[in-house]
């Protein structure tokens, strides 16, 4: 029971952070030329106190690569289901040995 108890946990912050993500931090639109065009040096001409478009750390939101199609979507959910089998694997693991270790300690 308490195995099911932490896989329902984790699945319900998962599902929470999913839900959040998908109503809140929405990307923008993919841009099909990032994957066709090489790389391309910065324009030194440019303002340097204007931020890039590309610049995550000013703020700025980038596109992904290509849409996502049904594979990718489906990569991504078989992911977050191993992630959160893992996680739920590693959480019974700490409170088994911890109970453990107190049984051993208090002599239970």
């Amino acid at each position: 029971m308490p195995y099911l108890l932490v896989l329902i946990v984790a699945a319900a912050a998962g599902s929470g952070a999913a839900a959040y993500t998908l109503r809140h931090g929405r990307v923008a639109d993919a841009r099909p030329e990032a994957w066709t065009k090489g790389y391309e040096a910065p324009d030194p001409s440019a303002a340097a106190g204007a931020p890039d478009a590309d610049d995550r750390s000013s703020g700025g939101r980038r596109g992904l690569p290509s849409a996502p199609t049904w594979q990718t979507r489906l990569t991504g959910i078989v992911g977050l289901l191993i992630a959160v089998l893992v996680g739920a694997g590693l959480i019974v693991g700490a409170c088994f040995a911890v109970y453990g270790a107190l049984r051993r300690v208090l002599g239970g």
